[in-house]
């Protein structure tokens, strides 16, 4: 019998009893030997987990959670031949929601998992420079977007008991705080480019270009190109109507204040330590960032 491991985030379940007992009878339905169930902690979101489940051998490994738990999951399994399903629970679920994966339905979720293709998606390779020394001192990958500046700021003031309470507008609240603030001086570097010096607010890659409310920052954005789209941003003050302008009208004209690209890899250097987020979590401070597209290096169980 096939068999699969199971990690959940259990801050995103009201009944772990109960759900346990939904999903290993859809596990069983198809055939199933009763699965491997796992849960994250903060000392360990998933990864541990995720090579845990690896080391018995399961054909399947399974994510319930958030973007960060998803993540978190998918990093022990890059390049493997074991397959990832998606079990979208959480406020933004954005990798899902580029995916057309079900949200909060677990057990419709779980039957995509077992009954879908396989299919080779790319992850974000995330190097960050946190001393200045030109040299990286650690690595993340991510599955949605990554960027450095006032986008981080916005999620480290994005607290998980406000989100618990209002949902995705919690971003907007902090967001609202960063809505005045100074430019940060960055070089911009992309192998066979010219290198761009530009005062930014933010400068962001990523793999799915939905934000929270069905926005969508990088419209071309799809997950298996082996492409990385870039927005460079330079808001603040009424700067920011002409970026939500182009955000809202999806808009491929660049300018001062919005700039798209499509890379396979981007460096950013800032001239003071800015915090870095990769799907929504922040992994640092650095002075240098590097963004890499690893192309095809998930595989994901999504819909026949």
């Amino acid at each position: 019998m096939q068999r699969a491991a199971l990690v959940v985030n259990p801050t995103k379940v009201k009944n772990l009893r109960r759900l346990r007992g939904e999903l290993t009878a859809v596990f069983q339905g198809y055939g199933w030997a009763e699965p491997l169930w796992s849960e994250t902690t903060v000392e360990d979101p998933g990864g541990g987990q995720a090579r845990d489940a690896l080391a018995h051998g399961v054909d399947l490994v399974v994510a319930l959670g958030g973007d960060g738990t998803v993540r978190s999951v998918a990093s022990a399994l890059l390049r493997t031949d074991t397959p990832l399903a998606v079990l979208a629970g959480g406020t933004g679920n954005l990798f899902a929601r580029q995916l057309r994966l079900p949200i909060n339905r677990y057990a419709d979720a779980l039957r995509i998992g077992l009954s879908g293709a396989d299919t080779p998606v790319d992850a974000i390779r995330i190097s960050l420079d946190s001393r200045g020394t030109s040299e990286f001192d650690s690595e993340h990958i991510g599955l949605v977007m990554g960027g450095i500046g006032r986008d981080a700021d916005i999620m480290a003031d994005t607290t998980e008991k406000l989100k618990s309470r209002i949902g995705w507008t919690a971003y907007l609240v902090a967001g609202l705080r960063q809505a005045t603030h100074e430019l940060i001086p960055a070089r911009i570097k992309v192998p066979g480019r010219p290198v761009l010096e530009r005062d930014v607010t933010a400068v962001l890659a990523g793999n799915c270009g939905m934000l929270q409310g069905g926005m969508r920052l990088m419209p071309d954005a799809v997950v298996d190109d082996g492409l990385l789209d870039v927005v460079v941003v330079k808001g603040g003050g009424l700067r920011w109507l002409p970026v939500f302008g182009k955000v809202l009208t999806r808009s491929h004209k660049d300018s001062e204040q919005f700039t798209r690209a499509q890379v396979s890899e981007l460096t950013v250097d800032v001239a003071t330590p800015q915090r870095v987020e990769v799907d929504g979590d922040v992994i640092g401070m650095a002075r240098t960032v590097r963004f890499a597209a690893a192309h095809g290096a998930l595989t994901v169980r999504l819909p026949r």
